[in-house]
């Protein structure tokens, strides 16, 4: 029997691989395709971690299974901020590095996510958001949601001298035409260029889009111009 467990307060993100069903097909005449996957997403694993690379303890938890990768911590703690801000460097990251494009939905609320499990409301809001919500190749969150976040760094600012400044947070979120938040990786703050070229990063993601607007399936095409109307807007 597993001990009891109560439900935490928790920021999660589900994340989608977009064309994970065609990435593993090709992967089964292919190591090379196989080795790209697993590195792909071991990138984003080892990126969410890269806050605790100092040996300090952090409130994160991180699982996938198949395309699905859920990762949460802790609310309205630095974790959460650090958090957001390494999901954003690692989708680019897996962008650029390994030309695969990433959907999702962040929420906040009761959760349990440890090494055995992911369950609670929150979960659901956030796959929910994903799946329904989200469409086009992006990462969105609810709009109050956004605002509390926002609210919650601002009072750790003024609480907690220890907390680094966020570079650019405020523009971590982009409001987009139909009226949802989301995680801009396609054209985030420049502050998040110290890691990866934006230049490359355009032309990653101009790559992706061509190749999307080409595919047979139109159920797929619909989500490529949204992506080419950012990446166009991107380079003014």
């Amino acid at each position: 029997m597993f001990p009891h467990q109560d439900y935490e307060d928790r920021l999660v993100a589900f994340i989608d691989v977009l064309g994970f069903s065609e990435m593993v097909d090709d992967t089964a005449t292919d190591v090379k395709k196989l080795r790209h996957l697993t590195a792909a997403l071991k990138s984003l694993y080892d990126r969410i971690w890269l806050w605790e690379a100092d040996g300090s303890y952090s409130s994160f938890a991180f699982t996938q299974f198949s395309d699905s990768i859920v990762i949460s911590s802790l609310a309205g703690t630095a974790d959460s901020f650090e958090m957001l801000q390494q999901l954003l460097l690692g989708v680019m990251e897996m962008v650029d590095s390994y030309d695969v494009l990433v959907r999702g939905g962040i929420a906040r609320g009761q959760l349990i996510h440890d090494s055995v499990m992911v369950v609670g409301p929150a979960m659901v809001e956030a796959y929910h958001l994903e799946s329904k919500k989200a469409i086009y190749p992006r990462i969105i969150i609810a709009e109050e949601l956004r605002e509390q976040i926002e609210q919650d760094l601002e009072e750790s600012f003024r609480t907690q001298t220890t907390l680094p400044e966020v570079p650019g947070f405020s523009r971590l979120f982009k409001t987009d035409d139909d009226g949802w938040s989301y995680l801009d990786y396609v054209n985030p703050d420049e502050a998040y260029f110290h890691v990866l070229d934006k230049d490359d990063h355009l032309k990653a993601l101009e790559q992706l889009a061509h190749k999307g607007l080409q595919h047979p399936d139109e159920r797929v095409r619909e989500k490529y111009p949204w992506l080419q109307r950012k990446i166009e807007r991107a380079k003014v």
